[in-house]
Parts: structure tokens; sequence; C-alpha cells
């Protein structure tokens, strides 16, 4: 397929804060560290002789640039070289519609499948609304730049729903918990006789409800979020799209404090999940590109101690890319995570997310998994607001999409 110009403002130079260092919390190395990885946190634009200024973005703010991009020697680190995307970081798109730099719709894809993993963790409540307001405004740029309609809409969890901790109260036999309806299993085993509205001799549970990776349809107070067809993902033809949006992106707080961010999300893309018979049944597809975004503030740590998910950023990569059918490019991996360790990072440095709402873990991990794909894109956890992120990634889908040949 012949490749149309990229659409895209260019500066001459955008400043890539370059991943250093991709450890555990000790300093020791816990995957490869490609030179490509790089951490956005920061609007800054680089003068052709390679000082530094500012641009006039607020502080806090997250702004989205491709991974791609060359580290130089003495420290300081140029742009993304000749014919990789480019972002006008002075110049992002600023509201449903309303674009700067990119151009009319795509013509590459026709399908987009939108795969969310957040984390459902206690110290995620900020996050999640922040990650629930930045929606709408992201699905509406979505719908005005790329000419792709046909949509599919998930969102997981970091965890399996076996080791929840439970809040739940019951009162003459009628009972509340969270996040429901799996704590009601808990909760009716007590002296319950309802739970959260559901009859505790007919609650909508299965077996579904306690693997990594299946879509919720549920929100944490056990809410039914009306799915057409009855699906665990939305599609185009979804009503209320944002409100729906809302309901399954509330996976609550009450979840594993071992969170196993890329368990989940390889899960999500799993033919265990995908096939038929599977819980997510039909979400991923060939002819579809995948745009993955997953939202946590704490490293997902190595998996021997049963702590973290099992693997290494290049497995978790290798399964991402065999998903897609060796298509790396067929894959856009978004991470909003803790930044501390990368220059101009918006989270502050030694603040433990348990013990402070505007904390977050550094993620090296996880940064060097993003940075593995050409199509990945590093923002702050931290940030006060995520849409600027959003709207700007928005471009490297339209790329993505414009290059995309579905196989077959």
């Amino acid at each position: 397929m012949m490749r149309r110009p990229a659409r895209f403002a260019v500066e001459p130079f955008l400043a890539l804060a370059v991943i250093a260092a991709c450890g555990d919390s000790g300093g020791n190395a816990s995957g490869p560290s490609p030179a490509s990885a790089t951490g956005i946190t920061g609007a800054t634009s680089l003068t052709s002789a390679g000082a530094g200024t500012t641009s006039d973005a607020p502080a806090g703010d997250t702004t989205a640039v491709p991974t791609t991009g060359e580290a130089s020697v003495g420290g300081t680190t140029e742009g993304p070289p000749d014919g990789l995307p480019k972002l006008d970081v002075d110049s992002p798109l600023t509201s449903a519609g309303e674009t700067t730099g990119i151009g009319p719709a795509s013509a590459g894809c026709k399908k987009v499948d939108f795969l969310f993993v957040v984390d459902n963790s206690g110290s995620m409540d900020d996050e999640q609304a922040n990650l629930i307001a930045s929606f709408p405004g992201f699905i509406a740029t979505i719908t005005e730049t790329l000419e792709a309609k046909d949509y599919h809409i998930m969102a997981v969890s970091t965890d399996d729903g076996k080791n929840t901790g439970m809040k739940s109260t019951c009162t003459n036999g009628s009972c509340n918990c969270t996040p429901a309806p799996v704590c009601c299993e808990n909760a009716c085993g007590l002296s319950g006789k309802t739970c959260n509205g559901f009859d505790c001799n007919n609650l909508p549970i299965s077996q579904c409800h306690f693997e990594f990776g299946t879509g919720k349809e549920f929100d944490a107070n056990g809410k039914h979020c009306m799915l057409a067809d009855m699906k665990r993902y939305m599609t185009d033809s979804q009503p209320n799209l944002p409100e729906t949006f809302e309901c399954i992106a509330n996976v609550g707080t009450y979840g594993s404090g071992d969170e196993k961010t890329m368990q989940a999300l390889a899960a999500a893309l799993s033919d265990t999940q995908n096939d038929a018979g599977g819980c997510d049944e039909g979400f991923l597809r060939d002819d579809a590109i995948l745009v993955v975004t997953f939202i946590t503030d704490e490293e997902d740590d190595m998996g021997d101690d049963g702590k973290g998910s099992t693997g290494d950023p290049a497995s978790w990569y290798s399964a991402v890319v065999a998903a897609k059918n060796g298509d790396e490019k067929a894959a856009v991996i978004l991470g909003l995570v803790g930044d501390s360790n990368l220059p101009m990072g918006t989270c502050a440095a030694d603040l433990d997310p348990n013990n402070n709402d505007m904390g977050a873990q550094a993620a090296p991990r996880l940064q060097s998994f993003v940075g593995m794909f050409p199509n990945g894109v590093i923002g702050s956890v931290c940030a006060t607001d995520y849409t600027p992120f959003f709207q700007q990634a928005v471009g490297i889908i339209d790329l993505a999409c414009d290059e995309f040949e579905p196989p077959g």
C-alpha cells in the first residue's frame, strides 16, 4: 500500500526523555532496554544547536511523543530520525473535532480494537476518575480524525478477582460490598439474602469473573453496564458510549495490591479469551488496529514471588506482537505510568502511592515494554489531566492506521 505523507506539524527537534535505566527498584536489570525507549512527560523543544527551551505547556500536563528516537552522545537527546512521526508539542489537539497539525481523516484501517488495562488497587481513585474524564474527548477526537468507524472497546483490571480486598456490610440479610458482584459470593456466605440488589441464590457470577483479562460488564458497585449484545466489550453501536465507558472503567479500588498489569494484558489478547467460547469472544480482530492503554501507579514487579506478572518486557512484547500476527506496527501501546525516574518526570520521587494520592512508583520495566514498539507512547500517571496525552496520541493511532495492511 502506498503510504501518504504523515500529517503532523513538525518542529525541527523534539525533546525525548530517554529511559536510561530499565531495572527493578534495586537497580538490577530486568529486561531489554532498547535505545528507542523514551518517556514523555514534559513539553520541551530543542533548538538546532541543542539548547533546551521550554514550551508553554502547563506544568503537570502530559505530552505524547513517539517512543522512537536516538539518544545522542553527551547526555542530550535528539529528535526522531527523519521519516518517523513527529508531533508539534506546542500545537496539541484542543477539543473534539478541532485539530492542529492533523489533516483529514485517514484512509487506512477500517477497524480499531481499544483495550484499557486499569489498575484496581487501593491507590487508584484519582487516576481512574482522570481516565474516565478524559475518555469523551479522546473518543470524539478519534471519531473526527480516523476514517475507521468500527470499534471494539474493552476494559480489564489488573487482577483475577480472586484475592480482592473487600468492603462489606450486612444488615438483616441485606448486604452491600465492593467490588460487586464478585464480593457477593463471600457476603452472601456470611448472612446475606441479597447483595447489592442481587438475590444471593442467583448471583450473576461465572468463571469469567475469576480470570485475568476478562472484560468488565459491571462497575465496582455491581451496576450492570448494559453492553450491547451482552458482550464484555462495547462496539461503535453502543448507546451512550461515554457513560458506558465510565461504567466499565470504574473497576474500583479493592483489587489486589499485587498488580499484574502485563499478565492481564496478555490474557486479554490470548486465544483462550478471544476464541469461540472465550470470555471475550470476538474482541480481538485480525483486520483491526489494536490500541492498548494501560494505567497504573506501580511497577509490574518480577513475578518470581507471585507479586508481578510472569515474564519480562521482551516476553510481554512478544505476546502482543504474536496476537497481531507478527506485525508490531499493528499495535499502538499507550502507557500511563510512574515517571519519577525519567528526565522532566511529573511524578515526585519517593512518594509511596499507597500513602499519597499524588505518588506513583517509577516503572522502568513497563517503560521498557512500551519503548519496544514503534508506535509506543509513555505518559505520566501523575498528570492532572490525561486529555493532552490522549489527544496527541490520536496522531500516532492515525499514522498506524494509515500504514496498516490487514492480513490476507
